[in-house]
């Protein structure tokens, strides 16, 4: 008991030096996709489905440059909305969903698109590397747009602020209107 006493200080001293010794990942400045999964919720209201999905993807980021700031109370104002960023430009959304229709065995591109902006993930300005998961919410499928029982799969890729674009990643198949 008494060399528990008088080693514990030191111990932790161990345990705290070997933890801090972590090293930085070392990603690229141009940031990387994988595809994690896509959640499906249907619900019907005034007899039409809907159909809201989730499209999670992983990152890896060197810079930690992902991202764009929401303008002031809504408005399109700030260092985010001017150009590369500004409205009709195509940076002014960093998240690029363009949705391929299954027929047969191939998939066919379509007009539609569900391009938006994810907010920044890093709350300051220096370089750093990131990691983690982007969920990106989809809720614009009804049975009066998109036929019942259609299988659809999204092409995705991001920008990050420098103007990077990630790599290009595909999401599984998803039959609309089947989600629980």
């Amino acid at each position: 008991m008494k060399y528990m006493l008088k080693y514990s200080p030191l111990l932790l001293v161990l345990v705290i030096a070997l933890s801090s010794c972590r090293e930085e990942p070392n990603y690229s400045d141009i940031p990387a996709i994988t595809f994690d999964r896509v959640e499906q919720y249907t619900y019907t209201k005034n007899q039409i489905v809907f159909d809201s999905l989730v499209i999670a993807v992983d990152y890896q980021d060197g810079d930690g440059d992902l991202g764009l700031s929401r303008g002031e109370g809504g408005s399109q104002t700030g260092p985010d909305f001017e150009p590369p960023f500004e409205p009709g430009s195509p940076y002014f959304d960093n998240f690029i969903v363009n949705m391929q229709v299954k027929r047969g065995n191939t998939y066919e591109p379509t007009f539609v698109n569900f391009n938006g902006r994810f907010p920044r993930l890093s709350s300051d300005d220096k370089a750093e590397a990131l990691e983690g998961e982007i969920r990106y919410t989809i809720t614009s499928f009804t049975t009066e747009s998109y036929p019942f029982r259609d299988t659809v799969r999204f092409e995705v890729y991001i920008y990050d602020r420098a103007l990077h674009q990630s790599n290009v990643i595909y999401t599984d198949d998803v039959i609309l209107y089947q989600g629980q």
